[in-house]
């Protein structure tokens, strides 16, 4: 029997890896049950990235070959931890033979607000106080950039908002961020608790893909990085 021929129960869990910035993520999804794990990482992707692993699928009794594919984080996002998501996740597909399916960093930081029906810019850190922003909006199952990435300042950022009348900000924004963003008229920063990156919405976007048939070429899935 064909993948495409198997109902979502049958394919088996999704395994979902985002260490696209200094706050790791994973999750396991199956389209009804969901376990993720969600840590400061920091710089330490790649002495806890395997372990958090070992411990997320351990505790459901779940086994490496028990994962019929695996969705990461391909950025925008940090140089060490992307190369550290991404390595781990081919590991796992040569060790396995698992599908790899390559998800947007900002699109993950984007969906839990895409059905808000306001306009949305998603944002990841990029080091040195700058950010990495987009203009997004659902589109069927997925999500779509309105306009291409950018790296740059929060006053840059802060420029594009002024014109854009009400928009959601999500992502990740420290306080002098989100200070500089207050003043905007129309612009709304949700806590820190729903804009910061759920490996879980990462896992959703792997699962859409995956029972859609569209996994990636592992030879030729890259990171994007944040840089200039």
């Amino acid at each position: 029997m064909s993948d495409a021929a198997l109902s979502p129960t049958q394919r088996g869990p999704i395994l979902a890896i985002d260490t696209s910035s200094a706050q790791g993520g994973i999750a396991w999804y199956d389209g009804q049950r969901l376990s993720s794990r969600s840590w400061p990482a920091n710089r330490s992707h790649t002495t806890t990235l395997l372990v958090e692993i070992h411990h997320l699928l351990d505790a459901d009794g779940l086994a490496p070959l028990d994962i019929a594919a695996i969705a990461v984080a391909i950025g925008p996002g940090a140089f060490t931890g992307l190369r550290v998501g991404i390595g781990v996740a081919k590991g796992f597909h040569l060790a396995t033979g698992a599908p790899l399916l390559g998800i947007s960093t900002l699109e993950a930081a984007a969906l839990p607000f895409v059905s808000c029906g306001r306009p949305l810019v998603a944002a990841v850190a990029a080091g040195r106080g700058r950010l990495v922003w987009a203009h997004v909006r659902a589109e069927g199952a997925g999500i779509t950039e309105t306009r291409p990435p950018r790296n740059g300042t929060i006053l840059e950022l802060a420029d594009e908002l002024a014109l854009s009348g009400s928009v959601i900000v999500t992502g990740e924004l420290d306080t002098d961020q989100i200070e500089t963003l207050s003043g905007i008229a129309g612009a709304i920063v949700p806590p820190a608790t729903l804009r910061w990156r759920n490996p879980a919405s990462l896992a959703e976007l792997g699962w859409r893909r995956w029972l859609a048939g569209q996994p990636d070429d592992a030879t030729a899935l890259e990171p994007i990085y944040s840089s200039r």
